[in-house]
């Protein structure tokens, strides 16, 4: 486990690194055709208020991207924007639609993180089923796949639906006709002081990325 939390700090180090280097955003590309993205790992400013990081998201990704050779994207920085939330002048959705558009992308997966208080496991946010274009089957396999690695409260479109125009899940399933998924993180599955959650969630990805790469 020790060496499983050095793994997690290397990575949110690389996201401060990018910061360091005035990047907005990191992209590491796969040849796997699914995209993890991560926008809320670094603060972010939503109609002039700065709102926190969703702790170790970013380094959930990458260390799920690196697994899988599935392709990754998160922020690095706050550019007084919020990737999550800005309709014009997103970088950062822009970019997401380009790696779509030039590599025959199949599936989006928007990883945020929701606090203690919340009670589920995780939210699959699917925009009441529109932001997945008709495969509705891959929610019941995220599902299993994760009751399977024993993360059990698992709810769909109750509280983080992602059925706003405003976020990435909707707005790049409406532009680029792929599924789109939201998933929200309970702090329990994804803080590096939970790592055995953090271990348990990383590992369901992993399972679902590979079962799903070729489809």
């Amino acid at each position: 486990m020790e060496e499983f939390k050095k793994q997690i700090e290397q990575y949110n180090q690389k996201i401060i690194d990018g910061e360091k280097q005035g990047k907005s955003f990191e992209i590491v590309k796969g040849e796997v055709p699914i995209i993890l993205s991560a926008p809320h790992c670094v603060k972010q400013t939503r109609n002039g208020k700065i709102k926190g990081e969703e702790g170790e998201t970013g380094a959930i990704v990458q260390y799920v991207s690196e697994c899988t050779n599935c392709w990754c994207i998160y922020k690095t920085a706050n550019k007084q924007d919020d990737a999550n939330y800005d309709i014009e002048n997103n970088t950062y959705k822009d970019a997401i639609i380009q790696i779509i558009k030039n590599n025959k992308i199949k599936l989006v997966l928007d990883i945020h993180g929701a606090g203690y208080e919340n009670n589920f496991d995780i939210e699959i946010g699917t925009g009441q089923m529109e932001n997945l274009q008709g495969k509705n089957f891959i929610v019941d396999e995220l599902k299993e796949t994760f009751i399977r690695n024993n993360i059990n409260n698992i709810v769909i479109d109750t509280k983080y639906k992602a059925i706003s125009e405003h976020t990435i899940s909707r707005q790049i399933s409406q532009k680029t006709k792929i599924p789109c998924i939201q998933l929200e993180i309970n702090g329990r599955y994804r803080y590096i002081e939970n790592l055995e959650g953090t271990e348990k969630l990383i590992k369901a990805l992993i399972t679902f990325i590979n079962k799903n790469k070729e489809k």
